[in-house]
């Protein structure tokens, strides 16, 4: 008790307050539905962001089999963190054979044009993702856009967040995250440092991909990846990674 007084000790109470965003809704965010229904002037201007971000990505002839809303917004645990998480779903093997070749150029493509825009509806910002045909989702709450209608309808859980359990595993990571920026100012041995910076941010990401696989959106696992994110420490940590290979060159 007195080791995890001190670890919390060392961070704010507003550096843990995300936490009270994973608690869920009693309703779905009435602002985007009303009795499940989509909102048709929020789902009209969905859809074009999404036919702009098609022509963006410059693929020929490629079949969208769907446009669906997913995530939080999507569901009941929507908080004021919330976004519109909008997937376009087709054949990844329409643009090449090598499924690892087409996701980093769809991810390349997806990091500049967040770069280039800075889209917010009703107050969300608005994410764009592509995702292969028959890709595993892990949400619970998913609507199409293209079809107007729900593919797999939320259903109010009696999920409630263990606080104690996910500031425990993200102290961990915030104050390793700290230590990391300490060193960074001695500017010594920095290819170590990088490798270390590395594997913190591999930890933090397969910890999350592996808590999606067996428990879901609600998994331990994910929501310190969540809390992480909201707190800032998932900046700080890509922050640190690049001033380590910045300085090497120095």
């Amino acid at each position: 008790m007195i080791k995890k007084f001190f670890e919390f000790a060392q961070f704010s109470q507003s550096q843990f307050e995300p936490i009270k965003s994973f608690y869920l809704q009693d309703e779905l965010n009435l602002k985007v539905w009303k009795n499940f229904v989509l909102d048709a002037d929020l789902r009209e201007d969905l859809l074009q962001i999404a036919e702009d971000y098609i022509d963006y990505l410059d693929l020929e002839d490629i079949e969208i089999e769907d446009i669906v809303l997913t995530g939080s917004l999507a569901n009941y645990n929507w908080s004021k963190y919330s976004d519109f998480d909008i997937h376009l779903i087709f054949d990844f093997s329409q643009i090449n054979e090598d499924i690892d070749l087409v996701q980093k150029y769809l991810d390349a493509k997806e990091k500049t044009w967040k770069l280039q825009h800075d889209l917010k509806l009703m107050g969300f910002d608005v994410e764009l993702f592509c995702e292969n045909t028959n890709s595993e989702g892990i949400s619970t709450g998913v609507y199409s856009l293209m079809n107007d209608e729900w593919i797999k309808k939320p259903s109010k859980s009696n999920f409630i967040p263990d606080e104690e359990k996910i500031r425990e595993k993200a102290s961990k990571f915030m104050r390793e995250i700290k230590e990391i920026e300490s060193e960074l100012e001695s500017d010594e041995d920095l290819e170590e440092l990088s490798d270390r910076i590395s594997k913190v941010w591999k930890k933090i990401k397969d910890g999350r991909k592996a808590g999606l696989a067996k428990e879901g959106e609600y998994s331990i696992e994910n929501l310190v990846f969540k809390l992480l994110r909201r707190n800032g420490y998932i900046q700080r940590i890509i922050d640190a990674k690049r001033e380590a290979y910045d300085k090497r060159f120095k």
